[in-house]
């Protein structure tokens, strides 16, 4: 049995192109390249005897509702994998000004502890889980003002990226 605490799922920005100049409202290739600015990577780690990942990752899935009970994946990363970037590229149309694309990704961070046995002889288990949900991504005009509604990894790219 899995009890989930200290749950954080948050956006986080963890890519993003210095901006380019576009001038032509006609079909116009990015081609600047993103630059990664994080580097989570998928971890599960654990005091006391060490349950297996795989289950670890599977009772999570099945908490954050990714899974369900007898799927043999999560839906989540393994350990050891980074958080993807979603690349830069493609075609613009009527995006005349300087334009900046960035990757975002849902970001977990959760502390769990496990206990398994009958009585006396329960183990129990504490340990800590980050990985991600899904990634992201998009392109924003520097020279258009953000609407309320925009992601904070939208405004953080356009902070960071920006000015000239």
């Amino acid at each position: 049995m899995y009890t989930w605490f200290n749950t954080r799922r948050r956006w986080v920005l963890n890519g993003v192109t210095e901006p380019q100049h576009l001038t032509a409202a006609k079909g116009t290739e990015f081609t600047k390249p993103m630059s990664r600015l994080r580097t989570d990577m998928a971890s599960v780690r654990t005091d006391g005897t060490s349950p297996d990942n795989d289950a670890v990752l599977l009772a999570l899935g099945v908490h954050l509702g990714l899974a369900e009970k007898g799927d043999e994946t999560s839906g989540l990363a393994e350990p050891g994998e980074y958080a993807p970037v979603d690349n830069a590229g493609g075609e613009f149309s009527g995006a005349v000004g300087h334009l900046v694309e960035f990757s975002s990704v849902q970001l977990i961070e959760t502390d769990f502890r496990r206990s398994c046995g009958p009585g006396k002889q329960r183990e129990q288990t504490v340990g800590n889980v980050v990985n991600w949900t899904s990634s992201g991504g998009g392109d924003i005009r520097c020279e258009t003002p953000l609407t309320k509604h925009v992601s904070a990894a939208a405004r953080e790219a356009v902070r960071l990226s920006c000015h000239w």
